[in-house]
């Protein structure tokens, strides 16, 4: 895209993070990670009983957890999402939100 090789890249010392700065590419886990909260959002604010609601919300009662480590939920990663937003100093406890309270409502979940 911007005519550099890789050999071109170490000789000249150039950093892969300055090369996507230039081709204005963003890195692949960033990108998930937003449309991953920008589906939420959307899933969230159905107020009607569709399928994807009702399976994001759904957690299987009858069926026995394997051993080992369990595997990370759909809701995990909101949750971990927000605690890195909020710092533990500035943001008091009584202050947090759900992460499930601000996709309902648009205009509040842009500033997030």
């Amino acid at each position: 895209m911007l005519g550099i090789t890789r050999l071109t890249q170490v000789r000249a010392a150039i950093r892969s993070s300055t090369l996507r700065q230039q081709s204005k590419i963003r890195e692949a886990a960033t990108y998930a990670k937003l449309s991953k909260i920008v589906w939420a959002g959307h899933v969230m604010r159905f107020n009607d009983n569709r399928w994807t609601r009702a399976v994001s919300d759904w957690s299987p009662r009858d069926v026995k957890r394997t051993t080992g480590r369990p595997p990370t939920r759909w809701s995990d990663f909101f949750t971990k999402s927000f605690k890195d937003r909020y710092d533990a100093l500035r943001v008091p406890r009584t202050d947090r939100i759900h992460w499930t309270t601000p996709t309902r409502e648009r205009d509040k979940c842009k500033d997030c």
